[in-house]
């Protein structure tokens, strides 16, 4: 257990490093303007369909939420992005749903499956685990396709976490950076 810590300590030094280094990228944002909506949504389906490889979509859609400060935009996109993550996170989904050893038998593990037996705890589990950014969730999401947790109710709860993620971003980027 001891030898984890300077593997994810590294692990997450590099996910930071990667992000903001992406951030700092010289993409004429400003062009894709027009594009911005369903572009987000696009980015956001794809980055979180990836298990293994992580995309560094946060770092774009701050640069992209930059770009405006009209709300009912910004709103947008954080919707577009909370529905295109919603999208991704269907691969995760449908690994569980293909059989319960597909994740790996760990503490955490363990107490996400414990949660997805209870529609109420399964809720609250995948919307807090889902809201904040956390590698975490591909283990939740793989459970909840598991233990059977309704495909409905799987998508209303990340879609609402991964809005409260998306709203802070988005408000981050257009208020707080310029």
């Amino acid at each position: 257990m001891a030898t984890r810590w300077p593997a994810l300590f590294v692990m997450t030094l590099l996910l930071i490093v990667v992000n903001v280094g992406f951030y700092y990228l010289p993409i004429d944002y400003t062009r894709l303007a027009e594009y911005a909506i369903p572009g987000v949504f696009g980015l956001t389906a794809v980055a979180t369909s990836t298990i293994v490889v992580p995309v560094p979509y946060i770092p774009i859609i701050v640069r992209i939420a930059q770009q405006t400060t009209d709300v009912l935009t910004l709103i947008s996109i954080a919707v577009a992005a909370g529905a295109g993550s919603v999208v991704g996170e269907i691969s995760g989904y449908m690994v569980g749903r293909a059989g319960r050893h597909a994740f790996q038998d760990t503490r955490m593990s363990r107490w996400v499956a414990a949660q997805m037996t209870h529609p109420l705890r399964s809720f609250v589990a995948l919307f807090a685990l889902s809201a904040p950014p956390n590698p975490l969730f591909d283990v939740a999401g793989i459970a909840a396709g598991a233990f059977g947790v309704p495909f409905w109710l799987f998508g209303v709860a990340v879609f609402l976490g991964r809005m409260c993620r998306m709203l802070g971003l988005v408000f981050f980027g257009a208020y707080l950076v310029q």
